[in-house]
This record gives C-alpha cells, structure tokens and sequence, in this order.
C-alpha cells in the first residue's frame, strides 16, 4: 500500500523559567498530521453491485468489512493492516470474500458490525426478502486460516443467521454494539404496533443477545424505546465503560407542520367537508366510528400542527363545514366572512390553527382570478405555494391577490386539495386550462418547496381523470391521462417529483375501512415534518441482574396490555433493590426546526457522549435543502438524576460544546445553478480513540472536481479541558480543525442517494485503528482511482494515519539543567514515529524547528550520530517505531546580555 505523504513539521516549544540561570524545556512534545492511504478495491465483484457496507478492527489492527452483494446476500471479506501488500490497488486479503448469509433468497440491507474481546466479528442486518427481519451473526475468523482463501460460512459463523425480530410491518437500519461481556446490543426502527396507536409509524426498538461463545440468547427481546406517535428513525448505539447503553436517532417530536387544504364547496363534497374536520378536530365519521383527532393526538408528542381550511368560494361554505366537528374551527375563521390571515400561524403558542376561511381569489396564468365555480382546485393550489416563494422568487412570497396565505417559516408546509372534479371549473376534466393550472401549481409548488398532497372525493366525478391530474400535481406531469407511478428525472422544474402523494377521499358509504385508511395517510402527512435529534439511556444489565417481580430474562423489556405500551423506567436501582431499563428518558439533543438526520454516536474514556448528524439549519426548513454536518459534546451523569423520568435530561443542561458546524458552510450563497445541493454535507459517522480525539467522516457534494467526495476531519484532545463551561462554542475550546479530502476523483459515492430524500443511503463505514487514526470504506462507481467501474458500485479502503511523532528526553536525561550567564548546556533528546500500524505503511518524513527561544538565548539542534545540525528544512525519515536521537546545545545569555 502507498500513501499520500506529508511532511509532518514538530514545533518542539522550549518552555524556559528563568531566575539567571535555571532553564526548564518541556519533558515531552507531540506532532500529529493527517496522512491518507491511496485508496485500495477492496473486492473486484465484476458485474455486481457492491453496496451498503460495514467496517470494524479488531485487537490486532486486522479490518473486518460485511457488505450487501447486489441488495441479496451478505459478504465478508478480512485485511491486515497493509490492505494491499503488493501495491497493486487490489487489495490481498488475509480471508477471501466469503458469502456469510444462507444459501436461499434474502435481500441484504444496511448491515452493522462490531468486533468482541476475542476478535468475534458480530453482525446485524435487514433481511427484506418476504416479511421485513432483523437478522444476527457471529463470526469467528480464528477458525479459518490466514491464507488469503474463501472461508465457508458453516465453518466461522458462530451464531448463524439468529432472527432477531420478524414480525407485521416493516423494519430496518439496525445498529449493533458490544458491551465488556460480549453481549450484542441492538437497536432498529420498526412499525411494529399491535395496539395500532402510532398508525404504523417506525418507532425505536431495542434487543440484547447474549453470547456465551458458540450460543446467543435472546437477554431482553423487542422493546419498544419511543411509545409516542411519531416517526422515528436512523438508530445509533454506543455502550460506555459500565456498560449502560446510549442510544440516539431522530425524532419528529418537537417538529412544527402546516397545511392548508382549499376545498371544493360544490354541493357534491358534503361529506368530504365533514369529514375533513373529523380527522383534524375529531369526532364521529359521517360513516360512522369516532376519531380523536390529528391535532388532540399530537399535541400529546409535542408535534405542532397547524391548519388552515380554505373553502374555494363560487358556491359558500356547506352546512357540513359549519357545525359538529367544524363549528369551532368555523368560528375562529369569521364564521364564514374571514378571508385569509393578515399574520402566520405561530404568534403564541396556542396560536395553531386558522379555522374554516373563505378563498375568493387565486392564481392561474400567472394572474389573479375570481372564483365562481367552487372547483378550482388547481389555481388555488397555485395560490398556496405562490405565498411562500412567488414568480420572482421572494420569500415570503406576495402573488397578485389581494390577499395571500402567511405560512410559518418555521413549519414543514403541505397544501391539500381537495375535490372530485377538475382542477379549472370542475368538470369536464382533462381541458386544455385543467392542465395548464396543474402545470402552473406543481411548478410554483417545486420552487417553493411545498408539498402538494391531493386528494380526490368520490362522491361525484373522481375516477381516472381526476386522479391522474393530482398525480401530475403531486409528482410531475407526464402528458397521459393515467394512474400509472411518475418517471420524474428532475433535469427541469416540470419533471422535478413535488414530493406528494395523491390519495382517495373515500365517500360516506365508503366504510370503516377506507376511513382508517384516510386516517393513515393524514397522519403520516402530520408526523413528516422536521425532525430533532433524540437519545435514551439503557441499563440493561440492571434490570437483568435484580428483576422487578413478574419480569424474567427473555421477555421485553417494555410491556404490551390491552391499551398502552409502557416502558420499565427508573434508576438502575431503586429503593426496593430492583433494578430499572430506561435510566434517562427521551432526551432533545437539538433545539432547531431545520432537519436533523442520521445521528453518529461515539463516547470517549471519560465517559463524554459526541454526537455528529446532518442539519440543514441555514439553509431553510424543508426536507429537500442542502445539509451540512453538525457535532456536540454531552456530559450526560451530573446533569440530573438518572431516574427515567419523562422527559428526560435537560438539553442546555448537558451539552459541553453546542451544535457546531463541522464540514465548510457554504451557505445559501453557494448553491449552484442546475446543481441545487451541492453545498450539501451527508451522512456522518464518528468515533473517539484512545487519547480522546474525535474523528469524523462523511459524504460532500461541494468539491467542484469530484462532485462527491469522502471527507474526514479531526478534532484533537477534547478532553484537554475539562473545566470548560456548558454551551461552549468549539472554536473556544478545540483546536481548530480542517476537513479533508480523501478522495481524489469523481465519481458516484455512497449512492444511489438523492437531494430530495436525504433520510436514505448510508454513511461511510468507520473504524478505529490501533492509534490515534481511523480506517474509512464506501461504495464507489470508480475502481478507487479514475477509472470507470462501468457504473456499477465496488468497494474502496483508506487508511487515516496521523503521522504521530513524539520528541522526549533520552533514558537518564533530566529536564532541567543549571549554568552561568555565558555557558551551554546539551539536553539528548529521541525523535520517535509512534505512529501505530506496519512500520513501512505508517513511515513518514518529519522537520523540526524550534520556537519560544528568549531573547540572547539561542539553541541548536543536531543529530547525535554525526553532529550535523538540523535546520527547519532538515528531512527526518522515520519508520513506524523508528527513532532518531538528536541532542539540543541551549547557550545562556552573556552577564551584560542578561543585564540589559
């Protein structure tokens, strides 16, 4: 393997207290510069995709990588430390890829590992072949020589294939981590809900298997961490020094969503009317059944909600929209003479809802229009979206009506039509100024990034034509009269997919059944609004060695009864002597209505937590901005009782460094035309090492000659003070750190991923070495150099080395010496490479220079083999563990020098 080598420059600072003639230089001094591997092809699959993989190093400094082939089958694969021992760019592995899934159809998705005391490689991974599973492996590698051969997966799987958790729904992105016993730890995001109270939105879950060194056991099966209506999702894990478990993911609680929903007033939409205020108010359906209510039910999540009910005039508001389940949301409209707001929703904190209002004019043709039809459902839209970002591209936005709608800035905003006519005037449908106002209203929603949600009534027309106009608001128009799924390249504003979703208003014979369904839909719509950074606190251990009374080894950890989930919280031990799961409650990370994504979890030798996650605060409050990447330091113990009490710990009260921008923010200034996310920074992962430095990567799209590149940076000794203040800005407290590029070409990495859904792909796998650096792997559609892979994904490998150099005091050296004004002193002194790993790989050059030197002093260094003095520009070659002695003659100041 080569590497990219720096000149590493070692300032060896001489600290020097004089009171005339005693000197005092430092014991010890310290360099520490990034050094980058050249990239090696960690697997040549040919033809296959090789995507979605994991990494982990074991005691040794071997690297362990599991992958998905194709999205089928899981493959393994182990290098030394060199990784590519002839130089050829390919990697030589100790063991061959190896197939570690069973023989039959599986599809293979996000695998996590993590590596044991005795070397085990645990794995975890998404089985989406039928019912969505959550699938645990061991792997021994010590059962299968060293010899660069394919192992068989009978043979080193320990524990083979353990399902984990199957059952209804969906689940996915698993996390694993190991404690001091070599338990597993494992945590997923899961619809799983048998009381059917989230409406199958992902929550949390949570398993521990443990392993006795041939056998895994389930300790603690599922357990719901989130019983709260939400979606949750991308989990982290982390287990500290005593063994309690970090979990972190992110969360729309504490999220803000608007929707404004203009609404066909022709004498055909009664129900819908009625309806409509049942799903956001609650009450009883026209068919029959009762609901609570979006907004009662949220509030309970601290999910804000807030609604405005556009009645589209030509015709007045129905009957239905007056009373029951409409008549207070009618009242706070005027009462049918209120028009839209002159103020957003938002101005207190029980200012959330706009009621029914009237909607007199809208846009179509870029002009203002009167309504008199009740129908138009289509300019209205227009109008919604104009409000926010206008023809001319302000925000707010100010379209030629009299009056516009005031979105909250700070809010996920949502427009939802709703009619079962077309778009223009009703019916007939599929005119030539239909589509020209659905053409109008998706472009106008695309720039202003409003989601566009229709749905069709059916009490009337509805059908084919209706729906394939909203499926051309929704997504992008395609010129056919169809239901058929968009194709939306996004190369123009008109085939850009508006990120909707057209559903079906079911009428009131429609039944229990399409209500549920609606109810479904508008709650998923609800809950997709921005998300914040959430963690817990598992004692797993405690709850497993002194039980509460009824609670056995193997059973949940949150229990099930016939209307709640409820979750065993408490400190890990209580007065009585038993012992509690949930020791910290959900605990808010970040405090900021842009979305938070893909939280990394690490905690260092102190026990400090960091965090590292991708935000796209400065950028606005939609899903599709651009995102960069942000950190926080945690001081979790101290802040408050670890009790589990709702709520959990105080987030002004545990953070040690506040959210700080990581990668380079280019701002809103920076955004490209015909590339919109190119500012954007993806996907973290983070690690600590054994000095406490923080490292991180992740995926960039700003590098105007790679397109995407694999970032790295470093953030050095985070422990150095330890008195810092809470709420400290980084710059104060951390060296300053620079983001670095590890790769060279470009090329599509990570992918596929998308701007418009940056909740997928994954991030980068990472691992620590045996030092103060990290290995780092991702997909690739380049061999790991400029050359085509053919569009198809293979695997690259780096290795960050610090280029550790260290300058200390030889053997029987003493660190101060005493002379007279005029005489000189010799300190011998040892230059080593302590960079860990293969002496050849981590070689390096380094400089050294001298600075702090007082005025009339002067000091010299040479080498102690021949006595040639070393200058600035010197070269000191090192292999790793080489060492060099030099010696420093420091000559003291004259009497009259030290006089004046």
């Amino acid at each position: 393997m080569t590497y990219r080598a720096k000149t590493n420059s070692i300032l060896l600072t001489i600290l020097m207290v004089l009171s005339t003639t005693l000197i005092l230089p430092s014991e010890e001094v310290e360099a520490a510069e990034v050094v980058i591997t050249e990239a090696v092809r960690v697997v040549d699959g040919g033809p296959m995709n090789e995507r979605m993989v994991s990494m982990a190093a074991d005691s040794e400094g071997n690297i362990h990588f599991v992958w998905s082939r194709n999205t089928q089958h899981l493959y393994y694969t182990m290098l030394d430390p060199r990784a590519d021992v002839d130089g050829d760019g390919q990697a030589d592995p100790v063991i061959d890829v190896t197939q570690i899934s069973n023989p039959g159809t599986h599809r293979a998705w996000h695998p996590d590992i993590a590596v044991d005391s005795m070397d085990r490689v645990h794995v975890t991974w998404t089985d989406k072949s039928s019912q969505h599973a959550i699938k645990y492996t061991v792997l021994d590698p010590n059962l299968h020589p060293r010899d660069g051969s394919q192992a068989d997966d009978t043979v080193i799987s320990v524990v083979n294939d353990m399902i984990v958790s199957q059952r209804q729904q969906n689940r996915d992105w698993p996390a694993i981590a190991v404690d001091s016993q070599d338990n597993a730890h494992i945590v997923w995001e899961d619809s799983f809900d048998p009381l059917e109270k989230f409406y199958f939105q992902p929550q949390i879950y949570y398993s521990m298997i443990e392993f006795d060194g041939s056998v895994g056991t389930t300790a603690i099966d599922d357990s719901m961490l989130t019983p709260v209506i939400g979606h949750k999702g991308h989990p982290d894990i982390a287990v500290d020094a005593d063994d309690y478990v970090q979990v972190v993911w992110d969360d729309t609680r504490g999220g803000k969503v608007e929707m404004v929903v203009p609404i066909d007033t022709s004498g055909s939409m009664y129900s819908e009317w009625a309806d409509v205020c049942t799903v956001f108010y609650g009450g009883s359906f026209s068919s029959g059944g009762y609901f609570r209510g979006i907004k009662p039910m949220l509030e309970d999540a601290n999910i804000t909600v807030y609604e405005t009910i556009y009645a589209i005039l030509g015709y007045s508001i129905p009957n239905a929209g007056t009373g029951q389940s409409c008549s207070t949301a009618y009242q706070t409209g005027g009462s049918g003479s209120q028009g839209p707001r002159a103020t957003h929703l938002g101005q207190t904190p029980s200012d959330d809802s706009g009621g029914i209002r009237k909607l007199q004019n809208f846009i179509f043709n870029g002009a203002s229009v009167t309504g008199s039809s009740g129908e138009d459902w289509g300019p209205s839209s227009t109008w919604a979206c104009l409000s926010w970002k206008d023809a001319g591209g302000n925000v707010p936005g100010n379209p030629p009506t009299a009056a516009d709608h005031k979105w909250n800035p700070n809010a996920t905003k949502i427009v939802i039509p709703i009619s079962d006519e077309g778009p223009r005037n009703g019916d007939p449908a599929q005119q030539s100024d239909d589509t020209q106002s659905i053409n109008e209203a998706h472009d106008a929603c695309v720039r202003a990034g409003v989601v566009p949600v229709p749905m069709a009534g059916s009490t009337w027309g509805g059908g084919t034509q209706i729906q394939s106009h909203m499926s051309d608001l929704a997504n992008c128009p395609n010129g056919v009269v169809n239901t058929n799924p968009r194709i939306c390249p996004g190369s123009t504003v008109r085939n850009t997919d508006a990120g909707g979703e057209v559903y079906n208003f079911p009428a009131s014979g429609g039944g229990g059944q399409q209500m549920q369904l609606l109810v479904e839909a508008m709650v998923y719509l609800a809950t997709n609004n921005s998300r914040e950074i959430f963690m817990t606190v598992l004692a797993p251990h405690a709850i497993l060695d002194n039980p509460s009374p009824g609670w056995q080894k193997g059973d949940p950890a949150t229990t099930t009864t016939s209307s709640a989930y409820t979750e065993d919280v408490g400190p890990a031990m209580d007065s009585q002597g038993y012992g509690h799961f949930v020791v910290v409650n959900d605990t808010r990370v970040t405090l900021d209505d842009a979305f938070s994504f893909h939280p990394a979890i690490a905690i260092d030798s102190q026990g400090n937590t960091h965090i590292a996650w991708m935000d796209g605060r400065g950028y606005g409050f939609e899903k599709n901005v651009n995102y960069e990447v942000l950190y926080t330091r945690l001081r979790l113990r101290g802040a408050a009782e670890w009790n589990g009490v709702e709520g959990g710990l105080p987030s002004y009260g545990i953070k040690q460094i506040v959210d700080t921008r990581i990668s380079d923010y280019e701002g809103p200034a920076g955004i490209q035309q015909g590339n919109p996310f190119a500012p954007s920074s993806y996907m973290p992962a983070i690690l600590t090492d054994a000095r406490d430095n923080i490292h991180i990567t992740w995926l960039e799209n700003s590098n105007s000659s790679q397109g995407e590149a694999i970032m790295y940076a470093r953030l050095n000794h985070t422990n150095d003070k330890p008195a810092w203040p809470l709420n400290s800005i980084a710059a104060s407290v951390l060296d300053p750190w620079e983001p670095t590029e590890v790769t060279t070409w470009n090329s599509d990495k990570l992918g596929p991923n998308s701007g418009n859904a940056p909740e997928l792909s994954q991030p980068p796998a990472f691992a620590n070495d045996l030092g103060s650096g990290a290995h780092i792997a991702w997909s690739d559609t380049n061999k790991c150099n400029d050359e085509s892979n053919s569009n198809t994904y293979t695997l690259c490998y780096v290795h960050v080395l610090t280029g550790q150099v260290e300058v200390g005091l030889q053997e029987g050296e003493t660190f101060y010496h005493v002379i007279e004004p005029g005489e000189d002193t010799m300190y011998n002194l040892s230059v080593n490479n302590t960079t860990p790993g293969p002496p050849e790989l981590v070689a390096d050059t380094f400089s050294l220079n001298l600075t702090g030197v007082p005025l009339n002093w002067s000091a010299t260094v040479y080498f102690s083999s021949n006595h040639t003095t070393i200058f600035p520009d010197t070269p000191i070659h090192l292999l790793g563990g080489e060492r060099v002695e030099v010696y420093m003659r420091v000559i003291a100041p004259s009497i009259y020098q030290a006089d004046g």
